[in-house]
């Protein structure tokens, strides 16, 4: 090996070697980059395409789960409950949904949101499916409306969505009855909707009913219709026996309401959206309230009122014109004399206009004047059973000839119609003047005379001198029948030899008279000759008349 000395020329490069520095790219870096890049795209596509997040009051959260409970409309998931806490006042509960991208356009005022449970109400059942997936919250769309991100749930869910075409209309009644949300709404038989809700009024008086009705049958709804409760069975005992009518085997469990345009008015317009409508309790009573003139009068009572009640009608000859309305009792404690005033209400349009023109009836003239010339010719007011088997009564208007005159007199204001003692008080007061005659019967003398005349006749009977009569009677009738048997052994035969001798005797004479016997033409020669006779004894008579001196001088030749 050959070494290098101090002082080669060789020496100093060796001992000072140059070092260069090369920057370049590691391989090592590329997977936290492209880590960093997935990560930042992965982050702008949630974001992008994120949901818009809303919050919806409830009052209960009862079936609910944080990240599982699913919002849907159609059964398609359009978002998914993410926090569910207590509000502020600690009345209700607060949800925060997280929606779908594309449900931002329809998160608008009229958006609803119920929970779908289980449930059983109005004869339906919903929501069985959510026993097993649990329960969802529901929502209805809206496309109209202003922006909005908290929304209100319904405890209920709704009756009518928006996707079934129709018509709400508000309905005012009395009393509920057994309707409830989900009662059937039915137009001639056929169910056409449903009741949504019920709210009490404002004064605590009156319903508001609200009720859905579907297209087509919307546009049976008119003006002039009317509505009425078609819950249980419609009863009606008739000359024709007993007839029972119900809208359905639903309605009769519950409940249900119908309507109708009678055949006897004009229909009128459509009617439009939430228009209100009286709801009747019977069909009766929608029907009869075509009948708008309405006058009140009184009628005073003497007899027992029982099985009368407001509603009773008021008929006249068999035809309804009138209902009652209120009655009470009126007392005279200084005579101890009670009446009973029945105000009745009537109808004058179901009068005949014969009877009372419809000009006359509709503006009231000369009534006053037509009301006294009723009575005067014995108009009066009289109770009668309408059904021997519940006892109800009714008002019965008619003519009475007989009744004693009486002048119209008024009460409260009211026509008063005079009345006439019902047929079972008329029957009650015949019995009673009868056993008051026949109270007055001395039936205790009358008793002791036919005493007097049974002992009497007792002892006729009983006594020595009848029996011995009716042993006399009895030899008489044995001498009789005795006697009888003779007569027919000895009499009978010679009786009918004579008879037969009599009918040769008539047979004979028979032949003698016949128009070729003998002896009739012997009698016609007879009678011929009596007849000359006769005709020359007038001659000779006649001539005599003429010339009496013939007697004398004799018949002068002519």
């Amino acid at each position: 090996m050959t070494e290098q000395t101090e002082g080669s020329p060789y020496a100093s490069e060796a001992a000072t070697p140059e070092i260069k520095q090369h920057r370049s790219f590691s391989i090592v870096w590329i997977v936290p980059v492209v880590a960093l890049l997935i990560g930042a795209w992965l982050a702008y596509k949630a974001i992008s395409e994120k949901g818009p997040t809303i919050t919806v009051t409830f009052e209960s959260a009862d079936g609910l789960e944080a990240g599982k409970t699913k919002v849907k409309y159609k059964d398609v998931e359009v978002g998914t409950l993410q926090t569910i806490e207590l509000d502020k006042n600690l009345k209700n509960v607060k949800l925060t949904i997280e929606m779908n991208k594309d449900a931002d356009s329809y998160l608008r005022e009229e958006t609803k949101f119920w929970v779908v449970r289980a449930r059983v109400a109005a004869g339906q059942v919903t929501g069985l499916g959510t026993l097993f997936s649990g329960a969802y919250i529901g929502v209805i769309p809206a496309t109209e409306g202003k922006l909005k991100r908290d929304f209100k749930g319904l405890e209920k869910p709704p009756i009518v969505t928006g996707e079934v075409p129709g018509r709400v209309f508000k309905l005012v009644a009395s009393r509920l009855g057994s309707l409830n949300p989900s009662s059937p709404v039915y137009f001639r038989q056929i169910e056409v909707g449903k009741v949504v809700d019920y709210t009490l009024g404002s004064n605590g008086e009156k319903i508001d009913v609200q009720i859905f009705i579907q297209s087509p049958y919307s546009q049976f709804v008119r003006s002039n219709t009317r509505f009425w409760v078609a819950s249980g069975l419609d009863a009606d005992l008739t000359a024709n026996g007993l007839r029972i009518n119900t809208e359905s085997v639903v309605s009769l469990l519950i409940g249900g309401l119908a309507f109708t345009n009678f055949d006897n008015e004009l229909p009128g317009p459509e009617a439009e959206e939430e228009t209100r409508f009286k709801l009747y309790e019977t069909y009766q009573e929608a029907r009869d309230d075509r009948f708008t003139l309405k006058r009140d009068y009184m009628v005073e009572f003497k007899d027992s009122v029982r099985g009368l009640s407001v509603g009773a009608p008021v008929e006249f000859r068999g035809i309804q014109i009138g209902t009652v309305v209120d009655f009470g009792l009126q007392a005279d404690f200084d005579n101890l004399s009670f009446t009973i005033p029945v105000r009745v209400r009537i109808e004058p349009e179901r009068l005949v206009s014969s009877f009372a023109g419809a000009e006359q009836i509709a503006s009231g003239t000369a009534q006053e004047d037509r009301i006294h010339r009723m009575v005067k010719k014995g108009f009066r007011a009289q109770l009668k059973t309408g059904n021997l088997l519940t006892g109800q009564l009714f008002v019965d208007l008619d003519f009475y000839p007989d009744a004693p005159p009486v002048e119209l007199s008024y009460s409260n204001g009211l026509p008063l119609f005079p009345s006439v003692p019902s047929t079972s008080r008329e029957i009650m007061q015949g019995a009673t003047r009868f056993l008051k005659k026949l109270d007055q019967i001395p039936l205790e003398a009358i008793g002791k005379d036919l005493q007097n005349t049974m002992a009497g006749m007792d002892k006729l009977v009983n006594s020595p001198d009848l029996r011995d009569a009716v042993q006399s009677l009895g030899d008489i009738l044995n001498e009789l029948k005795t006697t009888t048997q003779t007569l027919n052994a000895d009499t009978v035969p010679r009786i009918n030899t004579a008879l037969a001798e009599m009918a040769t005797v008539l047979k004979n004479l028979d032949g003698w008279v016949s128009a070729d016997a003998p002896l009739q033409g012997d009698l016609r020669k007879t009678l011929e000759e009596l007849a000359a006779a006769g005709r020359a004894i007038s001659d000779l008579a006649d001539m005599l008349e003429r010339h009496p001196e013939a007697l004398i001088q004799g018949k002068k030749e002519q």
